[in-house]
């Protein structure tokens, strides 16, 4: 079966062949279905069968390698080579654009235009050398140009793998290889002579392009080709301009300088050139010698899910660990403003405009990027867009070893930080300097670790400590390890999923482990402020732990979430508001971020906020359950009783969730309906289906149904195996009915909140 007799079987492998989107001389682009990862791919499929031509066979495998060994933003992504019904077929990252030759159509470019495209093919054939590979057929055919104005490099068909690019491979000349190949009218002298080509023959072609790009046409136009070849070989081109389409000297200059006949006469790499353009593109340098100024306005930043280009749907837990992982470690700089994990994974899979994801997530900068594993590497490519103006600020790809991936992470963002800000301050250059080699398979427990965690299921949650189990085996030194062990347990201890003491005791543990081999990590200072807050009660500890975290990490985001509920529990309402409202900036579409805001609007007597604020969380996700159960409480005090009941009875309905179910108790004891309550209380007595049942709740049911005897046991309890519950105590509008009694000002002096333990008063303050 070949192309030729015209016999193309509807799917190859497991790609449904969809429609012809192109054709060239080695072989036809198709657009196809990726049933297994359920995407669209292009297709290329050689021209003639492989047996009746090994060469092109082995052309058309060389391409397969050229791409395969890069990963640019700008470089159309290789997934697979494979064969299959007598075809042999490369399966790549479908661009969808318009071809650079049909731009070309209506004439000149704008100069803007120019430069940025100029500047992006730079960029792609600075990566393709560094990794050894020469294009050697770049023209407009080969170049496509996204709706959002980013480039793509397609075609390496041509492609020659010079000693950089595998070992023991050779640069060869085109006599050695017996035919000449390229599109004449954008090939190099060299090329056409048949002489020994580098990267600077490349460097011709992009001349060619940009003059093309800028005045309309070509540098040399003779026909035949033997008068082309003339033409290329000894005439100097002239300038390139175009009729009313002024032109920068500087770009003139450029473009001359690459169309150079001597290759040592051109500009010596790909990346001066995209330095030039850039420089033009971003205006000319101040005079005098002046600081240069910052070069984006930047203040704010968002990193996207990496796309994974595995092919594997199993390494999704690596991509989207990879992308956390950037995150805080942007974090870390402190230049800027960077949304939270849960916020952009959000758009994981997503295909909305730019624009519209950033005013989601209230950034102005946006971060999009691919992550692959080959072997022992990692390569992560990147690219800066400035959000409000769709404009590609910059990008590159990086590539190394599994046990350098955190000094890779700490590559990428301070090159962003570096692109953004001109310069990376002294303090956060330490920081990023500290990171050190880790275990590949410790690092990669640990992302599985993460990845199972925060499913935040209990399957999930025990999954995740497995995973971080592992990491700590394989390296016990693993910081970051020992405190998503911590950060998991606390984390069970909060759900209810396990007894109070195993929880706790097991997080602080993990967690000063975490703090004896990096005393200044965030996470495990947060971890640390769980444990001192949840269980040891010990509010000035926690307080100090969650203010170093937030030291050390000004953008974690759980750290002023966590501030923010001690803040609550103590009664300091104000504060509780404004560090949760920090936590929302940086991570605007996180659902428990959102619920939390109205729960500490609940705990500072705003209740009407708090009923607002819930139903903005529920606008996010209608199915997130712990919504619906603090939007039933703040329901009740209002004395909403039916509609508090159905706010309830839907959270139970979503979630296993006892905390729901023994409210919905208290509602019922509230309302007039104890018998209800009392059937509830019976299931809890029973065991809860085998979960850990909380005191604390069952006295809260006890006190809606004026049995202040029973809902004292219950607290003292609670008290005594340090329910989590009971850090709320002091502000628990539930329990305002027990508030005179002796006994509950005793429990307060025990817990340390005694002051101000009367009933606190309704908030009149102005909403916000």
């Amino acid at each position: 079966m070949n192309l030729e007799s015209g016999l193309i079987p509807d799917r190859l492998s497991r790609y449904r062949i969809l429609e012809e989107i192109g054709s060239g001389g080695m072989g036809v682009v198709y657009r196809a279905r990726d049933e297994r990862l359920d995407r669209d791919v292009a297709l290329k499929i050689l021209r003639t069968a492989g047996a009746k031509d090994e060469a092109a066979r082995k052309r058309f495998k060389q391409e397969a390698t050229a791409l395969s060994r890069l990963s640019h933003p700008y470089i159309n992504t290789v997934f697979d080579f494979d064969s299959a019904d007598g075809l042999d077929f490369l399966v790549l990252e479908l661009v969808d654009g318009r071809r650079l030759e049909e731009r070309l159509e209506s004439g000149p470019l704008p100069e803007r235009e120019v430069l940025t495209y100029g500047a992006q093919i730079a960029a792609a054939l600075a990566a393709a050398h560094e990794a050894g590979i020469i294009h050697r057929d770049l023209k407009p055919g080969n170049v496509i140009v996204n709706a959002k104005g980013a480039v793509k490099l397609l075609d390496f068909g041509l492609a020659l793998l010079g000693p950089g690019a595998t070992p023991g491979s050779e640069t060869r000349t085109l006599s050695q290889t017996g035919y000449v190949v390229g599109t004449i009218g954008y090939m190099s002298p060299e090329q056409l002579l048949g002489r020994e080509i580098n990267e600077r023959s490349d460097l011709y072609s992009l001349g060619t392009l940009l003059y093309e790009m800028a005045s309309g046409h070509r540098p040399f136009t003779g026909s035949p080709a033997a008068a082309l070849i003339d033409e290329i070989l000894n005439r100097t081109p002239s300038p390139p301009r175009a009729p009313g389409w002024p032109l920068d000297p500087r770009l003139e200059t450029l473009i001359l300088d690459l169309l150079e006949k001597d290759p040592g006469r051109r500009p010596e790499t790909a990346a001066r050139v995209e330095e030039t353009l850039r420089s033009i593109l971003e205006g000319p340098p101040r005079a005098g010698g002046a600081e240069a100024p910052a070069r984006s306005s930047i203040r704010s930043l968002a990193v996207l899910p990496l796309e994974n280009l595995s092919g594997d749907p199993e390494e999704e837990y690596f991509a989207d660990g990879m992308t956390e992982a950037l995150i805080l470690t942007l974090a870390q700089i402190d230049a800027f403003r960077v949304a939270s994990r849960t916020s952009v994974m959000r758009f994981k899979g997503t295909r909305a405009p730019l624009p519209e994801i950033a005013r989601a997530l209230q950034v102005e900068g946006v971060v999009e990027g691919t992550v692959a594993r080959s072997g022992g590497r990692v390569r992560i490519t990147a690219q800066l867009i400035d959000a409000s103006t769709d404009r590609h600020l910059w990008a590159k790809g990086y590539e190394r070893e599994m046990s350098d991936v955190l000094a890779l992470q700490g590559e990428v963002a301070t090159a962003i930080a570096e692109e953004i800000r001109g310069q990376v301050t002294p303090q956060a250059s330490a920081r990023l300097a500290r990171a050190r080699r880790v275990d590949p398979l410790a690092y990669e427990a640990y992302l599985r670790g993460r990845f199972h965690w925060n499913r935040r299921s209990e399957e999930g949650i025990r999954k995740g400590i497995e995973y971080f189990q592992e990491a700590i085996r394989l390296d016990p030194l693993y910081a970051q390890a020992h405190a998503g062990l911590a950060q998991a347990y606390d984390t069970l201890g909060s759900y209810s999923f396990i007894t109070p003491e195993e929880a706790y005791t097991r997080a602080r543990v993990a967690a000063a482990h975490a703090l004896e081999i990096d005393d200044n990590l965030s996470d495990a200072h947060v971890a640390m402020g769980g444990v001192f807050m949840n269980h040891l009660w010990d509010w000035a500890g926690s307080e100090n732990h969650f203010r170093r975290a937030i030291a050390a990490d000004p953008n974690n985001a759980g750290a002023h979430h966590w501030y923010s509920d001690l803040l609550s529990a103590l009664g300091r309402g104000a504060e509780a508001v404004a560090a949760i409202r920090r936590a929302q900036v940086l991570d605007p579409l996180s659902l428990t971020v959102n619920m939390s805001l109205g729960a500490s609007l609940f705990y500072a007597r705003r209740y009407e906020d708090a009923i607002e604020q819930q139903r903005r969380t529920l606008e996010l996700d209608p199915g997130f359950a712990p919504a619906h159960r603090m939007l039933g409480g703040a329901l009740e005090q209002l004395g909403r009783y039916d509609e508090a009941i159905a706010a309830y009875q839907t959270g139970v309905s979503l979630s296993s969730d006892l905390a729901a179910t023994a409210l919905l108790a208290h509602t019922y004891a509230r309302s007039g309906r104890p018998e209800e309550a009392r059937g509830i209380l019976v299931a809890l007595h029973a065991g809860g289906e085998g979960r850990y049942v909380s005191p604390y709740s069952e006295a809260a049911i006890y006190t809606g149904l004026g049995e202040t005897e029973a809902a004292f046991e219950r607290l003292e309890r609670a008290y005594a195996i340090r329910d989590r519950g009971m850090v709320w105590i002091k502000v628990a509008p539930r329990l305002d009915p027990l508030r005179g009694d002796a006994r509950f000002g005793g429990l307060l002096q025990r817990m340390n909140l005694a002051n101000g333990a009367g009933r606190p008063k309704s908030a009149t303050a102005k909403r916000v």
